[in-house]
């Protein structure tokens, strides 16, 4: 009887065992073919990939179309800001800013693309060497810079003031002279938009971003919304319009720096045009991302010189890129 267990139990070893083997060979089977699927399927994907496709980009042509969407901010003026303003017929845009509105004086590009292709009257009031930001909370003869920045210029429109000004851009330059006699003799009454737009001096400089205070001048945020509300509140008729820095980067050795990538000192570039963007929207602007929108890192040779200085194309795109978005009326 034992032995007629001992044989039913081997053979039921060698049963179990006969079934595991191929239990076994089932299971590579299966795993060595979904290997075989997975190199056919890699191979394929990897031939498609190298052949391509004809993706129709030309460099030559002018694109807002990049991998980031521009951040704009539109806002229209209100109906009742102004139903009491008097129509002179005639369109007229006052400049602020640096560089951009700044270079080459009275043959500035970009105040003369903005006339051409609004077909209007531009008061250019770019000062030379100035900031967004003050470098200190309080104006100082040691460094008269302060008083040209945005939010002194601002001040001086709002208030009618013009004394720290005109006394900082003698100081500075004689063609800063030239600029803030222009702006003391601006007849708020006739303009129809101002139109702000700085290099990146302020990046450059390592000025803070932001501070504990919204109304910090020495804080991009702080001077762009102090001084974007002064101008709203004296001159609510006016539409005001903040354009972003251009992708540039040069620094002071040549080397250039990706805003996107190079924190120099308090930030990113792109860091300083997000804050100006919540500034202007905080204080009831426009703003326009020129960074992303127009004139981004991929195309900056082609429309500025020395990864800093509009050229004239650059102007044109710019100029565009304001027309296609803000809607001005005299």
């Amino acid at each position: 009887m034992k032995k007629e267990n001992k044989t039913k139990n081997t053979d039921r070893s060698a049963k179990n065992a006969k079934t595991a083997d191929k239990g076994g060979i089932l299971l590579q089977a299966i795993i060595i073919s979904v290997i075989v699927i997975l190199i056919v399927a890699i191979v394929l994907m990897v031939r498609k990939w190298n052949k391509g496709q004809e993706s129709g980009y030309d460099p030559d042509e002018i694109s807002t179309d990049f991998d980031t969407e521009p951040n704009d901010y539109i806002l229209p003026l209100d109906a009742a800001s102004v139903a009491d303003k008097k129509s002179d017929g005639k369109l007229t845009i006052l400049a602020l800013g640096n560089s951009p509105f700044a270079d080459e004086g009275k043959d500035n590009n970009l105040a003369k693309a903005l006339s051409d292709i609004y077909d209007a009257n531009v008061i250019n009031c770019g000062f030379e060497g100035s900031y967004i930001t003050c470098k200190n909370s309080e104006y100082s003869d040691d460094y008269p810079e302060d008083g040209i920045s945005l939010p002194y210029v601002a001040d001086a429109l709002a208030t009618g003031n013009y004394g720290t000004v005109k006394k900082a851009a003698a100081s500075v330059s004689e063609n800063n002279v030239q600029t803030a006699d222009i702006l003391s003799h601006v007849d708020m009454t006739e303009v129809d938009c101002i139109a702000i737009m700085y290099d990146t001096e302020d990046y450059v400089d390592h000025r803070p971003l932001g501070s504990e205070s919204v109304t910090d001048v020495t804080s991009i945020y702080g001077a762009v919304r102090g001084s974007i509300e002064k101008l709203r509140d004296a001159y609510p008729y006016v539409r005001i319009v903040f354009i972003s820095q251009a992708a540039g980067g040069k620094t002071i050795d040549d080397f250039f720096v990706d805003g996107d990538i190079h924190d120099i000192g308090n930030g990113l570039l792109s860091d300083y045009v997000t804050f100006e963007l919540e500034a202007t929207a905080s204080a009831g602007a426009s703003f326009l991302d020129i960074y992303y929108g127009a004139i981004n890192v991929d195309v900056r040779d082609k429309y500025l010189i020395d990864d800093y200085h509009i050229n004239d194309d650059g102007a044109k795109v710019i100029a565009k890129y304001v027309y296609d978005r803000i809607k001005i009326e005299p």
